[in-house]
């Protein structure tokens, strides 16, 4: 490398020239030392915040997790729940059955009524007073069978109306929290991912950086591979 150094009066170059060319080569590297020592100052700073944002995303990735098991143990208790709905139900079933045989046992005796009826015929009196009289507890049973048949298939129809709707209400909640909850975890699983791309990139330009600042070193240490190391401080001419 060629320096613009006048020559002395007596021998070698202008002491002036040689000190303002280490001036301005120890100022250009300083410069350059300063700036690279900017860049790493600011890949750290980068670092940091994606450590945090990387942080906070694995912090709601945590709290999505205790929702979505939140969700699952109210999916279990509404299964629970359910379950009760169905065991209040066969009960349900179960009353109507008992209805129906009272409704059968109130026939047979209209039949054993008729029976003794039939029984009483030489007394055509009697017997037509027994029929009417029969006639009316017959009317009467009939009346009231039909009443507690009709109750009991309205109560079961009400119930089984009622458990549907809560069943149907309990699938479109369920089906909404699961969207909401799928939804959060594979946002949150992409910002994390995309978190982690970063760090990479961080990494390789801090590396990047480092590289070149040992091939600045290198270069200015080659600048002037035969020069001696300049006595401190300089002796006067």
């Amino acid at each position: 490398m060629e320096h613009p150094f006048r020559s002395a009066a007596i021998g070698g170059f202008n002491k002036q020239d040689v000190l303002d060319f280490l001036e301005e080569q120890a100022k250009q590297s300083a410069q350059a030392q300063q700036a690279l020592q900017d860049q790493l100052a600011e890949s750290e700073r980068q670092e940091g915040a994606l450590r945090r944002e990387s942080g906070e995303l694995r912090r709601q990735l945590e709290e999505v997790r205790r929702e979505l098991e939140t969700a699952l143990r109210d999916r279990d208790s509404l299964r629970d729940r359910l379950g009760q709905a169905e065991q209040e139900l066969s009960a349900s079933r179960t009353r109507a059955d008992g209805l129906a045989r009272e409704l059968e046992e109130v026939r047979r005796e209209r039949d054993q009524a008729q029976s003794r009826t039939q029984a009483l015929e030489p007394d055509a009196q009697a017997f037509v007073q027994l029929k009417e009289r029969t006639a009316g507890v017959e009317l009467d049973a009939h009346r009231r069978a039909q009443a507690i048949q009709e109750k009991a298939e309205g109560n079961a129809q009400k119930l089984r109306r009622q458990t549907e709707q809560w069943l149907t209400r309990l699938a479109r909640e369920y089906d909404a929290l699961r969207s909401q909850v799928e939804t959060t975890i594979s946002h949150a699983a992409s910002e994390l991912e995309k978190a982690g791309l970063c760090l990479d990139q961080v990494g390789q330009l801090m590396a990047s950086q480092e590289t070149a600042l040992e091939e600045l070193s290198a270069a200015y240490d080659r600048t002037d591979p035969s020069r001696v190391e300049a006595p401190v401080p300089l002796p006067e001419e």
